[in-house]
């Protein structure tokens, strides 16, 4: 205790302390603070006791069973699209929203990208490679470089499919260090590496050079599809490197302009030259330059398995070309399937009487669209060649395109489902004559197999432009052909009552998205289209976020709008015509209206607002602050609406 004097007693006395003193009733406070403070335990620094939780996912499972559930998540959202589309929920209103930008397979990317940031652990499991082999990125063209080199790292030589089209920014050097990744690595001795992909789309990435792509196809010796697409990049040197891809089945060089006929000749020879042919069932060189005989000729003999070949937009392509894509010489004929005709089958004067062979190709899809220089002489050599023909495209070649060859092809390809002859305004009833299937009479016998008439399966029919065809030819076709669903007749001679008989024979045999597009038919008035209005539409609509711009009306949406047609309903028929497409602007402007007098009515509860709080700024708050104190989400300052799903790398 502390000493002090004390004057009553003149001596010092011992003091206590303010801690022991009594509480003073003259103050309404304790004597001390200390009073008030607890006094602490001689454990209170020891660490606390806690039970650890177990982490099972972590701890407890196998890595292949924690794959397995993160590959069970892909398929849970595939599954829960197709649902909502099955249950009928899928609605255009629901698709066009920024929150379902991304489904199915594309969202389920994206969740695993946002689980590789949990943990070190987490990022090894999304990123194994058992989980990209298809690495389809098509849905996310706008990923940095540095993500994909970091993909193509932690993935390895994992991946088969890679779909990098509409990567418009990827540059060569991002896609040499993906290479470089993806790449196996062969035996120190061999010092050689290679791939393992399938399949490679690079439609659209731009900026590539012919050095990075050639880089790419020579290390993938398993490639078996491939689309360059309009790649500036692509060469006939690139035809070179793809003759030692000996498992190619699909090539896509439409729209290179730095390929002609002189590579791709050099490219069936290279393969001849080996004793070998081409694996390629699907070649598509739409817009090649400078394509001559030679060059079809050398491609007929190195591609016998060809099924679809498109040379749309072909300048140079002539009747001969396809001659010499078919012809065979009599001393080959034990190489492959010949068929021998006589002159006047193959076309030739009738006085001749040579035997003419030509190979029975395995071609299903011809496209030969906006070559001008072919007229239906090239039909002719054509004919008896394509037994299995089931696309033919021959849309744009204009006038020159006449009923003799034409017709002589249609009679050899009874399997046809899809035919094309936009501007061919010299045809007549004759070509629609021979797609008109007859009807077998009754009486035959069922075990009599009679073979396949053309038309039987004709299911595509474009006509536009065809002003020398009657309704009664049109009538039949529609009648006879039970397969029917898609009739282009723009300017055309077509009347209402063709109009009407399609609407009703297309429901009558429950054909769904039927097509039958009248276009500039005058003979088409306003009354038959508001005739067949309960079962028409104007327009084929889709439920998708890519849609949203084109505002389809979708019944499922339930909007009141009074006017307008269900476009996204399978069961109507599609209606293109002026006074069916009347109905599009009716419904926009409906919108409209609906839009300006819900802003109004906004406008004018607002400005109440204003009134009754006396100030503005403070409604200014109202509109994004909530009641709660919270931020109302999607009216926040500073925050974008279009997307807030927190992941900016997908």
């Amino acid at each position: 205790m502390p000493i002090a004097w004390d004057p009553n007693v003149h001596r010092f006395e011992l003091v206590p302390s303010l801690k022991d003193k009594g509480r003073s009733y003259s103050s309404p406070l304790p004597t001390s603070a200390f009073d008030i403070v607890p006094q602490l335990e001689l454990d209170a620094f020891m660490p606390l006791s806690f039970n650890r939780v177990c982490n099972n996912f972590d701890e407890v499972l196998p890595r292949e069973l924690r794959l397995q559930i993160f590959r069970t998540l892909i398929e849970v959202h595939k599954e829960e699209h197709e649902q909502l589309i099955c249950r009928g929920e899928w609605t255009a209103l629901k698709a066009s929203s920024s929150k379902n930008r991304w489904v199915g397979r594309d969202r389920a990317m994206r969740e695993l990208v946002k689980f590789s940031r949990v943990s070190k652990t987490w990022h090894s499991l999304v990123f194994d490679g058992q989980l990209w082999e298809d690495v389809d990125l098509q849905a996310f063209p706008k990923l940095p470089a540095l993500f994909l080199e970091r993909l193509a790292e932690n993935i390895g030589p994992f991946v088969k499919h890679l779909d990098l089209s509409g990567h418009t920014g990827l540059a060569s050097n991002t896609l040499l260090d993906m290479i470089n990744s993806l790449c196996v690595r062969s035996a120190p001795t061999l010092n050689f590496t290679y791939t393992q992909l399938t399949t490679v789309n690079l439609q659209g990435c731009t900026n590539l050079t012919t050095q990075s792509l050639h880089g790419l196809l020579i290390r993938s010796p398993f490639l078996r599809s491939l689309c360059v697409k309009g790649l500036r990049a692509v060469t006939n040197a690139t035809f070179d490197v793809l003759a030692l891809c000996q498992q190619l089945t699909s090539l896509n060089m439409s729209r290179c302009i730095h390929i002609d006929g002189e590579g791709l000749r050099a490219f069936g020879a290279a393969v001849l030259s080996r004793g070998a042919y081409l694996a390629l069932k699907e070649l598509k060189l739409s817009g090649i330059q400078d394509v001559f005989d030679d060059a079809f000729t050398t491609l007929g003999k190195a591609a016998p398995d060809l099924e679809v070949l498109d040379l749309s937009y072909c300048l140079s392509l002539h009747n001969s070309a396809l001659a010499a894509l078919v012809s065979c010489a009599e001393e080959d004929r034990h190489k492959t399937k010949t068929i021998s005709l006589s002159a006047r089958e193959a076309g030739m004067a009738v006085r001749d009487s040579r035997r003419y062979f030509r190979r029975v190709t395995a071609l299903r899809h011809l496209s030969l669209s906006h070559c001008p220089l072919l007229t239906d002489i090239a039909c002719s050599n054509l004919a008896y060649a394509l037994p299995h023909l089931e696309f033919l495209e021959l849309g744009g070649i204009g006038g020159e395109l006449h009923d003799d060859g034409l017709v002589k092809l249609l009679k050899t390809t009874p399997l046809i489902r899809r035919l094309d002859l936009e501007d061919a305004s010299s045809i007549t009833d004759a070509v629609l004559t021979v797609l008109t299937p007859i009807n077998e009479d009754d009486s035959t016998s069922p075990t009599d197999v009679a073979p396949p008439q053309t038309g039987h399966a004709l299911e595509h029919l474009g006509v536009s432009h065809a002003s020398r065809l009657t309704n009664e030819a049109f009538s039949a076709l529609i009648r006879s052909c039970p397969k029917l669903r898609f009739l282009e007749a723009d300017s055309t001679l077509v009347t209402g009552s063709v109009v009407k008989e399609f609407v009703c024979t297309s429901r009558e045999r429950g054909i769904k998205d039927a097509h039958f597009i009248a276009v500039d038919c005058r003979l088409v008035g306003e009354n038959i289209v508001k005739d067949v209005m309960p079962h028409t539409r104007p327009r084929r609509g889709w439920r998708s976020w890519e849609a949203r711009k084109l505002g389809y009306l979708d019944g499922r949406d339930g909007e009141d709008l009074k006017v307008g047609q269900d476009e996204c309903d399978e069961e109507r028929v599609v209606l293109k015509s002026f006074y069916s497409w009347q109905t599009v602007d009716a419904v926009k402007a409906a919108r409209d209206r609906r839009r300006k007098a819900t802003k109004k009515s906004r406008d004018d509860g607002s400005s109440e607002q204003v009134s009754e709080l006396g100030e503005g700024k403070w409604a200014s708050r109202m509109k994004w602050w909530s009641p709660s104190r919270r931020s109302s989400g999607n009216n926040t300052p500073g925050l974008d609406d279009s997307d807030r799903d927190g992941c900016v790398i997908m």
